[in-house]
Formats: structure tokens, sequence, C-alpha cells
């Protein structure tokens, strides 16, 4: 046999008994997270939506298409509290979460609930986002097991709605019925403070309990009045912008560990990304014909001088503080404390 004839030999022995070694190794599998959120993913002038979707385009880029993100929006899988419950069991990673839905988990949010304490959507940002945000952050990590990946837009400042009339004083909200977070005290308390009748309904209930006139009214900002739809339900709004609540981005604590260092990078600088785009949407969609205009097409709005402001907020602070004494006790209060003193600087 000639010599090529023998190199030709070797290189097909050779392939022959590589192969099945090569065919062995397959890549990784692609590993799946799902998100979860109550707001329909269909809209991309919906803060809620538009993260949802940055995330998944951010994070399936940034890993190579090695993760995969599956969205569950639209209460899909429940309201705020299931989110919460199932993201704490690993059936869902990660959801972006009302004040109340973790309130059950983690009270001390309450604080977050003080009416009339931050000024601008500007000062809202550099509150979650700066020292008090981070320390908010690790104390919600140690006392549930969740990751927090950040403080998402949810949806800028409140307003009150209600069926029956025009509310321009505290006095004018008397005898109404308003919607409560159910369990959640400081909200109840604020609702008293200013005569109205606080009515525990769950997120999920809230549009049949409003068309049905089991409550009178509710507290929301407006997007979420026109993405709810609660206008259909609703004529009278009052811009109250009497509260700030952010959403809270949690990631069950074991899933989040169980990425390895690059993919956890991933994961965080993805979710950066879409709380940009969030707030950014946000902005956007107030001033568009999708927000406040469309607000005004749609309902009765009245929007509220310096003075009769300060008569709300005069009333609601000191209930809101007292039932937080009350509740979470010294603890509670210097969280409250370190709550103000980050949004007056």
């Amino acid at each position: 046999m000639s010599v090529r004839r023998l190199i030709l030999a070797a290189v097909v022995a050779i392939l022959a008994a590589t192969r099945p070694i090569l065919a062995e190794e397959a890549p990784p599998p692609v590993k799946e997270i799902f998100l979860a959120h109550t707001q329909r993913q269909d809209s991309a002038h919906v803060p809620t939506a538009a993260m949802a979707a940055e995330f998944k385009r951010q994070l399936e880029r940034l890993s190579n298409g090695r993760i995969k993100v599956g969205l569950f929006p639209a209460g899909q899988l429940g309201g705020n509290r299931e989110m919460a419950r199932l993201v704490g069991k690993n059936v869902v990673q990660t959801a972006f979460v009302t004040v109340g839905g973790i309130a059950p988990i983690y009270p001390a949010i309450a604080v977050t609930e003080m009416p009339f304490a931050l000024s601008s959507p500007e000062a809202a940002n550099r509150v979650f986002d700066g020292p008090f945000g981070r320390r908010l952050s690790e104390d919600i990590e140690q006392r549930t097991g969740l990751t927090v990946l950040g403080f998402g837009e949810g949806g800028g400042f409140f307003a009150i709605t209600n069926s029956r009339h025009p509310v321009h004083s505290p006095d004018d909200l008397r005898g109404l019925k308003i919607r409560t977070i159910p369990g959640f005290k400081p909200l109840e308390a604020m609702i008293r403070s200013l005569g109205a009748t606080p009515v525990a309904v769950s997120s999920r209930e809230e549009f049949t309990a409003l068309s049905s006139g089991v409550i009178d009214g509710q507290m929301n900002p407006p997007l979420t009045v026109l993405a709810s739809r609660f206008d259909d339900v609703q004529k009278y709004v009052t811009l109250t912008e009497h509260l700030y609540t952010p959403l809270i981005w949690v990631y069950n604590q074991g899933a989040f560990a169980s990425l390895d260092p690059s993919e956890q990078e991933a994961v965080r600088q993805a979710a950066t990304a879409a709380l940009a785009v969030g707030r950014a949407v946000q902005k956007t969609a107030e001033a568009s014909s999708r927000g406040l205009p469309a607000l005004h097409r749609r309902m009765e709005v009245t929007t509220l001088t310096p003075a009769e402001r300060q008569a709300f907020k005069a009333l609601a602070q000191p209930a809101v503080a007292a039932s937080i004494r009350e509740g979470l006790g010294e603890e509670g209060s210097q969280l409250l404390a370190e709550f103000m003193a980050a949004a007056k600087d």
C-alpha cells in the first residue's frame, strides 16, 4: 500500500473513532424564564408591557439566545398577590408586583404609600434609584427570599375617580365607597381620613365592583384608569397626584442564584434597559393623545389648586403615619422617616 493510501486510511480511522464523541457534544440546553404582570401585552403605550417586551428582547440578545423569556401578561396567572406567591415558589421566575401585591410578605412597603410625599416623577425616580431604594431592596431580599431587580414605572401619580360627582375637597368624598387593597391598613386609614368608606376589592374584581356599584370609586394613575377601561364605568376624575407607587420587580432568589455570573449580569443589564424604557414610555404616553388628553375627552376632570391639594394632605398624612406606627412599630417608623427624608432631598 502506498504512503498516500496509508495516510488516507489513518484519517478515515480517526474520523470514525471520533464521530460518536463529536455527536455527544451537544450545545447546553436553552434556559427559559417566565415573567408575569397584570397589564395587556398588546399595547406598546403601556409602561408595564413595554418593560416586559424590552426585557425579553435584551436578555435574549445579551445571552445570545441561551435564555428565552416567556411572558404571562394581563393577569393570566392571577392578581399581584398571586404573582408574588408564584415567584416565591419559582412557578414563574420573575414578575412586576404592585405595592399591594408585595405587602402580605413585606408589610414595611407601606411606608412608600405616604400620600403627598413625592413632588414629581423625577423626584420619585431619585428616591427609588438612590440610597433609599437600595436599602429598601436589601431589606425586601433579606425578609422575603426574593431578589429585587429594580423599581419600575407604575403609571405615574394617582388620581381619584368616582361615578357620583366631581371631587374638589375631602368633603366631596364623604359617603363614597372607595376601593382599597385587601388588608392594607395605611391605605384604609387614608381613605377614612378623607371622609370616604374603604371597601376591600382585589385588582381582578375591581372593574366588576365599579360597574355594579359595589364601590363608587377607586385610585389609580390616569394611564391605568384608561388601560383598565375604568372610564367606561366612572365619570369623574380628580388629579390629586397624592401617590406615586412603583412596581417592585422581583425574581426568585434560588432561580437567580442558579444562573451563572454572566447570565446574572445579563439579567440585570436587561432589567436596567427595560426600566429605562418603561419610564420613557410613561412620559410619552401621558402627554400623548392616549394619556391625559384622552382622560379629558372621556371623563370630567378636576385639577386641584394648591390650596385644595393642601386640604387633602393635611388630613391624609397624619392618618397614614399613625397607621404605620401602629402596624409596623418603631422599625416601620424609622423606615418611614428615611423615606420622607429621601423624598425631601
